[in-house]
């Protein structure tokens, strides 16, 4: 019992002894116990702990990874947004362009692009007459162009003038062909203009087209009516020419249009001439068409 405390308790049932080393050694246990059931469940919390905060941090991950793909698409949408308003706007601008070109009154009831482009297709027919009256296409097949429409040297005569049409490059017996529906005026031999051999074609809405130099074969005679894309001669040398080739002139009112851009005109591009030929007064004539297709039962 030596460096022991005992301690008595003495109560009605009698008295009790305690060795306090005893006492000290159990709670040692018990603590012991309680700290190792604590560090035990405590590795335990923060494994938990440590697998959410990995769990956290994934979702955290394919979260900025999804917002990142988000603002990706986002940008491709609003760039593609942009680029349908831009082709918008622009199929506005033809609309309104094609509108203004052919006539159509502003309607305050016609409000929707379906409603515009329904009333434009009403105007098919006035386009079918516009490609038969007024020339537009080949006049020959595969005929390059050997001299432009403008002012040049004369090949000739060596002074400057105003080339009134275009040469195409044409062998001699090209067959050459009406570019629209018309009346001969002229189909005979010229000596003044030096365009040898000349067909003259009268059209609708005051155009005029020449062929010059052609062959000395007479295909048509002054005062017959002629449907676009008939036989109307071949090409030839006739007149003061270097060589054989087709000689193209194109005449509104008596003014020489640049033949090209009515070769190139097709229903694909029907409103560019409108803005390439600007010695043509469109608006009214397309005015006159529509007028003249409304008049028809």
């Amino acid at each position: 019992m030596k460096d022991k405390i005992v301690v008595t308790i003495t109560d009605v049932n009698g008295s009790r002894n305690y060795l306090l080393s005893q006492v000290l050694k159990r709670i040692f246990i018990y603590v012991v116990a309680v700290l190792l059931l604590i560090f035990v469940l405590g590795g335990l919390y923060m494994g938990y702990l440590q697998d959410e905060t990995n769990v956290l941090r994934e979702t955290k991950e394919e979260l900025i990874s999804s917002s990142k793909n988000l603002n990706i698409e986002y940008e491709n949408i609003k760039q593609k947004l942009s680029t349908k308003e831009e082709e918008l706007m622009a199929i506005e601008d033809k609309i309104s362009f094609l509108e203004e070109q052919i006539g159509l009154n502003d309607d305050s009831n016609i409000t929707t692009i379906d409603d515009r482009l329904e009333q434009i297709k009403l105007t098919v027919e006035q386009q079918n007459i516009i490609f038969s009256m007024i020339p537009n296409g080949k006049v020959i097949e595969d005929g390059g162009i050997t001299a432009a429409f403008g002012w040049r040297t004369h090949p000739v005569l060596g002074h400057k003038h105003l080339h009134q049409g275009i040469d195409l490059r044409a062998p001699i017996g090209t067959p050459v062909y009406a570019p629209a529906d018309g009346v001969v005026q002229v189909a005979g031999f010229n000596v003044v203009g030096g365009y040898g051999y000349l067909v003259v074609l009268e059209h609708n809405f005051g155009f005029k087209t020449r062929f010059a130099h052609l062959s000395r074969k007479d295909v048509v005679k002054e005062g017959q009516f002629v449907k676009k894309g008939e036989l109307i001669g071949y090409s030839g040398n006739t007149g003061i020419s270097t060589g054989p080739h087709l000689h193209y002139e194109i005449r509104f009112v008596q003014r020489p249009l640049d033949p090209i851009n009515f070769i190139n005109w097709s229903r694909k591009n029907y409103e560019e001439i409108f803005e390439k030929e600007k010695r043509v007064t469109w608006q009214s004539l397309v005015k006159a068409v529509a007028n003249l297709t409304l008049k028809q039962p």
